[in-house]
């Protein structure tokens, strides 16, 4: 890290305002900011959290959906040295109480849309009343100040950022908290600066290019992915508050953006969007993509509706900040179906067994990470963080194999590995055989359930595309041949959609419930 040389987000974000002032920045719902306007309002939002009483390691948690004050907290946050906590809308009142406490935030923002979740919640969080901003609308929260009244007050003089290191936190992002309570992962300045340049190392990225943004802020794949990048290169980032496919398609036309990150699951829903045939695409050329198992006919199918010659598939994870490893070529995509691709420049990998032993050559193990994109630990939480960090090497907890190219081919959540009959079965192998099996399947999540017998039993879940029937006994007959008898689901249940987080992952735990 010491080659960094000190280098921060808020410095990142100064330089480029000061070199390129005129170029568009952020483009949101008909409000346009240059990079000189962006780094003004981000200057002020500084300046008021530091009148507030702020201080470098201060948290400061947003919740709301996407917007150009998101990027303005989390800027403002890194030039001073405080630590943005972002909070995931679609939690519960019990969870997002826990988050703001345990994270010892001391300033909220709030998206006016949800300020009557909040007015429950006071009595309870350890947040001041005086310190909630109200984002785009009026305050309904006593003694909360509107956001934009908030910053006026405000100069948009340039912040000394001079005690901000790269080792400093920036970020605070809980993980989803399935497997017990949320642990908050503490990001860095630095995580964040490498990871950028891995992008900036894998990936063309032109001087025309105009990103579409559409994945949630509460996570990496919406706040960091191409964001930073972009802003490094001084483009216009195309922001969109939720993910909706007939928006993105009006943006792509209307904005001519080039390029995207847009994870499996809302890739799909895309590619399913009726109307996508209306709308001019042509000048969208690049798509990453993550997140799910994939086919290269659904990469096709990307490449022939939205237009784009590049499709390329990585893989990360909130400790990472978050990539991992990504493919450089749409041939590497189609080529080697439903990989991981190789492991980007900054990184050392091992594949490990249980007791943290490399695996032969070829054989499955847990994947293990080492660089400097990987995260500082969790949040007040020693032993989480000595655990998944021992030995100076991130556990990811994700089981993969690595073909002789040293491509890497995601196995399993360790977790989520199914013992049956005293055989492992691998859910993202049934799933990949039932969908290649039955064309007619838009999405499939299959799990193991308790069973006297055979310790746990296969069950898989489906969703039909529009317009198709498909009996139980359909699909089975025709994934047979495909399957080994062990790993063949005892049941199919087929569902309308399947429950998933805000990235987009199914939450398996639910299916398990309802079994």
């Amino acid at each position: 890290m010491a080659g960094m040389t000190g280098m921060t987000m808020g410095k990142v974000l100064r330089r480029v305002a000061a070199r390129h002032a005129m170029r568009e920045a952020i483009i949101f719902e008909g409000r346009r900011y240059t990079y000189g306007q962006f780094n003004d309002r981000v200057n002020q939002l500084a300046r008021g959290f530091l009148d507030l009483g702020i201080t470098k390691g201060d948290k400061i948690a947003i919740y709301s959906r996407n917007c150009n004050e998101y990027f303005e907290a989390y800027f403002a946050c890194a030039k001073i040295g405080a630590v943005l906590v972002t909070l995931n809308f679609r939690l519960s009142a019990g969870e997002i109480e826990y988050m703001i406490n345990q994270s010892d935030s001391r300033v909220l923002l709030v998206e006016s849309l949800f300020q009557d979740f909040f007015l429950p919640l006071l009595p309870q969080i350890n947040v001041q009343k005086e310190t909630i901003l109200v984002i785009d609308g009026e305050p309904l929260i006593k003694g909360g100040v509107a956001y934009e009244d908030f910053i006026l007050h405000y100069s948009s003089e340039e912040v000394d950022d001079q005690e901000v290191g790269p080792d400093d936190p920036v970020l605070l992002l809980y993980t989803s908290g399935t497997t017990g309570l949320p642990k908050g992962a503490m990001l860095t300045q630095a995580n964040y600066i490498w990871d950028s340049l891995s992008y900036y190392y894998h990936i063309d990225i032109l001087w025309r290019d105009r990103l579409l943004m559409g994945m949630p802020c509460i996570h990496n794949s919406g706040l960091h992915i191409f964001t930073n990048i972009n802003m490094v290169r001084g483009l216009p980032m195309v922001l969109m508050r939720t993910w909706d496919p007939g928006e993105a398609c009006r943006l792509i036309q209307e904005e001519r953006c080039t390029y995207a990150c847009v994870l499996v699951p809302m890739l799909k829903s895309l590619l399913q969007y009726p109307d996508i045939g209306k709308y001019d695409l042509s000048s969208f050329r690049l798509l990453l993509t993550a997140a799910a198992s994939y086919t290269k006919e659904f990469v096709s199918e990307a490449m022939y509706k939205l237009g784009v010659d590049t499709v390329l598939v990585g893989y990360g994870l909130t400790e990472a900040s978050p990539v991992v490893s990504i493919v450089e070529t749409t041939g590497e995509t189609l080529g080697k179906e439903n990989c991981l691709g190789w492991p980007i420049w900054t990184v050392d990998i091992r594949i490990v067994d249980e007791e943290d032993r490399d695996v032969a050559p070829g054989g499955i193990g847990e994947l293990l990470v080492r660089g400097p994109n990987v995260f500082a630990g969790y949040y007040k939480m020693e032993d989480a963080t000595a655990e998944v960090l021992r030995g100076g090497w991130l556990h990811t907890g994700d089981l993969v194999r690595r073909d002789g190219d040293g491509c890497l081919f995601f196995v399993e959540r360790r977790k989520d590995m199914i013992k049956s009959g005293g055989e492992n079965v691998y859910a993202l192998e049934v799933e990949m055989a039932l969908v290649k099996s039955n064309p007619e399947l838009a999405d499939v999540a299959v799990i193991g359930v308790p069973d006297a017998k055979w310790g746990e039993r296969v069950v898989a879940y489906v969703v039909l595309k529009p317009g198709v029937c498909l009996s139980e006994e359909q699909v089975l007959v025709r994934s047979r041949p495909n399957l080994a008898g062990y790993k063949l689901p005892k049941n199919i249940y087929f569902v309308e959609e399947m429950p998933r987080s805000s990235s987009g992952k199914v939450k398996k735990f639910i299916l398990r419930e309802r079994t």
